[in-house]
């Protein structure tokens, strides 16, 4: 009996420490002493809600806008950023690197020769101011462009020059009716803007043959009708009596000779000009340009182009 009564009171004692050992026991992990919830699969047991579970859509991994894999803005500027030049429009202004492009066109331009251009080698002048038109053909490649071209220019003038130094008495009345045919390139680089407007620099060369009348009179001063900045042209020698300027004994009067007869009236003629220029392209086929520069033989200019692309 004695025996028994031992065995039960120290089972009383230990039984306590056992169950403690039990709670904290690592193997059973956390949480162990409270299961929770069962996972049962039913909507109504997500921790979120049965309306959590019922609105929540399946990720499309296929869709690299809604994949959460990139930005959607990134998606769409890479995707724009390689276009398929077969997925172009015809008319796109776009032009390709390392490509060859041909443009057929015409231009127009308008050259000033103004007075303190030509009284670098005058005392006495008139400006002139004259047309050109003509034909192009452009070749272009990676932002370069070679220009040949045919064109027609007149060289117009009429009034009175004297030459640096000479006399009053040596003042002449001139009037130019000089016409040239050119050949000639221009060679211009660009800097473009966007796809379809830029900026071209680059340098123009020609060379021209001249033909028509260049008059050369004795000029005297005058007010009459017909006069040019009070000069006007000695009809001949000693004509007008009154024309005291209008020498009876030598002097030029009528047309001037060409270099070939010992005269002073040109055969052929010279370009080059620094060529400034913007370039408009506002579909494939078709490109514009406004020109500007300095003829070092004929003054400024100012023009314009149209071609189509071929």
């Amino acid at each position: 009996m004695v025996r028994v009564l031992t065995c039960l009171v120290a089972l009383a004692f230990t039984a306590p420490a056992f169950a403690q050992l039990d709670e904290e026991d690592p193997a059973a992990g956390p949480g162990a002493s409270d299961p929770g919830p069962a996972d049962t699969g039913d909507p109504a047991a997500d921790p979120l809600g049965p309306e959590a579970a019922a609105t929540a859509e399946p990720v499309d991994t296929t869709d690299p806008e809604n994949s959460g894999r990139i930005d959607d803005e990134q998606a769409l500027a890479e995707d724009e950023s390689d276009v398929d030049p077969d997925q172009r429009s015809a008319t796109d202004p776009f032009e390709e690197e390392h490509t060859q492009y041909f443009f057929l066109g015409i231009f127009y331009r308008h050259t000033w020769t103004p007075k303190f251009l030509i009284s670098l080698f005058t005392d006495e002048q008139t400006p002139a101011d004259n047309p050109a038109a003509g034909l192009e053909l452009t070749i272009r490649k990676d932002n370069f462009e070679i220009v040949a071209s045919l064109w027609y220019q007149a060289y117009f003038v009429n009034g009175p020059f004297r030459g640096n130094g000479d006399t009053i008495g040596e003042t002449e009345f001139i009037d130019s009716e000089l016409k040239a045919a050119f050949i000639g390139a221009a060679f211009l680089w660009s800097t473009m803007f966007t796809d379809w407007i830029g900026l071209e620099y680059g340098l123009d060369i020609g060379i021209g043959g001249v033909w028509g009348d260049l008059h050369r009179n004795e000029a005297y001063e005058s007010t009459a009708p017909g006069s040019v900045g009070g000069w006007a042209a000695c009809a001949g020698p000693g004509n007008p009596v009154g024309g005291d300027r209008c020498d009876v004994t030598g002097g030029n009067y009528g047309v001037e000779p060409s270099w070939i007869d010992g005269g002073s009236r040109p055969l052929v003629y010279a370009r080059l000009a620094p060529h400034l220029a913007i370039r408009i392209k506002p579909i494939h086929q078709l490109v514009f340009r406004i020109d500007g520069g300095f003829d070092l033989f004929s003054g400024f200019f100012v023009g314009g182009a149209a071609a189509f692309g071929f």
